[in-house]
C-alpha cells in the first residue's frame, strides 16, 4: 500500500497539514491583513506574516499562507517589529518572511533567536533546519521541547524521528504515541501515518482494523494516500468485510482529487470488484515522491 517518503515538517514551506488549531475564533472580529496603516509594526507583522500552525500567534488577525506573504509589507513591518524588540513571535514572523524571500541564512539565525525565547513553532522550523545541516541530537531536543507545549507540527516530527531513528534510536511504539498525538489534534498525516505502521506491522503488531480506522480518520481529512489504502481494504476485505461498493466510492473521491491510480481503478468496467494481486499493489501503489509525511 501507498506510503510516504520519511520528511519531517517546516512550517515555513508549503505545509500540507490543515486545521492544526483547536481554538474557536468564530466570536472574534478579524481585520484583513493591511487593512488598517494604522497598525503598531508588532500588529502589521502579525497581520502580515502569522502562520495557522503557531499556536501563539495574535488571534485578532487571520494566518496567511507562506505562498500570499506580501513580502515587501511583511519584510518592512516586520524588521521594523524586531527592530523594536516586538519579542519572539514578530521575530519568528520575520524569520517567515525572510525564508520566503530566500534568505535562509537570516532566516535561521532569525528562528534561532525566536526558538531561544520559547516559541514552540520557531523551535520546530529551527530544528528542522538543524537537521539539514546534520544536527539530528539538536534536532529531536527542540522536537522533544516544542512538542512538551502541545504543538502539533512537533508531535508529528517526533513521531517520525522515534519512526526513522533520527537523533533518537528508532522506537514503534514511542512513534505511535505521537501519531496518535497528532491524529488526536486532526493531522491527517498522524493519522496516516499510524496507520500506515498499523498496516505493515513492522515496528508494530500488525492490526488491520485499527489501520482502517486510522485510514478512515486521515481520509475524512482529506488525505488522498489514506483514501487510496482504505479502497484497496475495502476492495479485498482486510481489516473489515469486502465491500465492493464503498471500495469504488473512495476509489471515486481519490480520483476526484486527481490520483491516477484511483482514476485507472474507476476506469476499470463495469467496476471495482477484482482483488488486487500482491504483485499488482506493489508495481502501481509505489510512494509519490512529492508527498510529505
Amino acid at each position: 500500500m501507498k506510503n510516504e517518503p520519511s520528511k519531517r515538517i517546516s512550517a515555513l514551506n508549503a505545509i500540507l497539514l490543515t486545521a492544526v488549531s483547536l481554538l474557536s475564533v468564530a466570536a472574534i472580529t478579524i481585520p484583513e491583513a493591511g487593512a488598517a496603516s494604522s497598525l503598531l509594526p508588532s500588529d502589521q507583522c502579525d497581520a502580515e506574516a502569522g502562520s495557522e500552525h503557531d499556536l501563539q500567534r495574535n488571534l485578532a488577525f487571520r494566518p496567511v499562507a507562506t505562498d500570499d506573504i506580501r513580502i515587501g509589507i511583511a519584510l518592512s513591518a516586520c524588521r521594523e517589529a524586531y527592530n523594536q524588540g516586538s519579542g519572539p513571535r514578530q521575530t519568528f514572523e520575520l524569520a517567515r518572511v525572510l525564508h520566503a524571500a530566500g534568505q535562509r541564512g537570516q532566516a535561521m539565525a532569525m528562528l534561532e533567536e525566536a526558538a531561544a525565547g520559547n516559541h514552540a513553532i520557531a523551535m520546530v522550523n529551527y530544528a528542522v533546519m538543524l537537521g539539514e545541516r546534520g544536527d539530528h541530537a539538536a534536532e529531536f531536543a527542540l522536537y522533544q521541547k516544542a512538542a512538551a507545549t502541545g504543538n502539533i507540527l512537533a508531535a508529528y516530527n517526533l513521531g517520525v524521528a522515534y519512526r526513522d531513528g533520527i537523533g533518537t534510536p528508532a522506537n514503534g511504539a514511542l512513534a505511535a504515541q505521537w501519531f496518535e498525538r497528532a491524529s488526536v489534534a486532526r493531522d491527517n498525516l498522524g493519522a496516516f501515518n499510524l496507520a500506515v505502521m498499523l498496516d505493515e506491522g513492522k515496528q508494530l503488531p500488525e492490526d488491520n482494523r485499527k489501520a482502517a480506522q486510522f485510514y478512515r480518520l486521515a481520509a475524512e481529512r482529506g488525505n488522498v494516500d489514506a483514501m487510496i489504502n482504505l479502497a484497496i481494504m475495502l476492495e479485498t476485505g482486510e481489516g473489515m468485510p469486502a465491500d465492493a461498493g464503498a471500495a469504488r466510492a473512495m476509489f471515486t473521491l481519490a480520483a476526484g482529487k486527481g490520483d491516477a491510480f484511483a482514476q485507472a481503478k474507476i476506469a476499470q468496467a463495469p467496476a471495482v470488484t477484482a482483488i488486487v494481486e500482491p504483485g499488482e499493489q506493489a508495481s502501481l501503489l509505489l510512494p509519490k515522491s512529492e508527498r510529505a509525511k
